[in-house]
C-alpha cells in the first residue's frame, strides 16, 4: 500500500489538481464563482475596478477574494482567496485558482468557507 500523499503536507506545499476533461471554466464572473448575496446586502465589499476584475471583502475584512490578473500577466486571470487571523494582518492561508477552473468548483470552495 503506497502512502496516503495528502497526509503532512507542509504549509507551503503545492497541491495540483486537474478539472474533469469535460468541465470548462466557465464565466469569469463574480455572480456566477462567489455565493455572497448581491448586491452585498450583508456588508460585504466590492470593488470592479474594470471589467474582469473584481475585489471582495468580508464585514470583518478577514476574508479577501479576487478575480485578478496574475502578476506580470496581464492577460490571464486568476482567483485568489486569503483569509488573515486578524484584518489587515499577514494572510493565514491563501487559495489560488487559475482561469481554467470550473466556476462551479470556485462557488462550492467559497460556500464551503462561508459555512465555516
Amino acid at each position: 500500500m503506497s502512502p496516503d500523499p495528502f497526509k503532512n503536507l507542509g504549509p507551503i506545499q503545492t497541491v495540483k489538481v486537474l478539472p474533469a476533461t469535460w468541465a470548462g471554466p466557465g464565466p469569469a464572473s463574480p455572480r456566477a464563482a462567489w455565493p455572497f448575496p448581491f448586491p452585498f446586502d450583508e456588508d460585504w465589499s466590492l470593488h470592479q475596478p474594470e471589467v474582469w476584475t473584481a475585489f471582495a471583502a468580508s464585514p470583518c475584512l478577514r476574508l479577501w477574494t479576487s478575480l485578478a490578473p496574475e502578476s506580470g500577466k496581464s492577460s490571464k486571470r486568476q482567483w485568489t482567496t486569503i483569509a488573515n487571523r486578524f484584518p489587515f494582518g499577514p494572510p493565514a492561508w491563501q487559495i489560488t485558482f487559475d482561469a481554467t477552473t470550473p466556476v462551479e468548483l470556485l462557488h462550492d470552495v467559497h460556500t464551503e468557507l462561508l459555512d465555516l
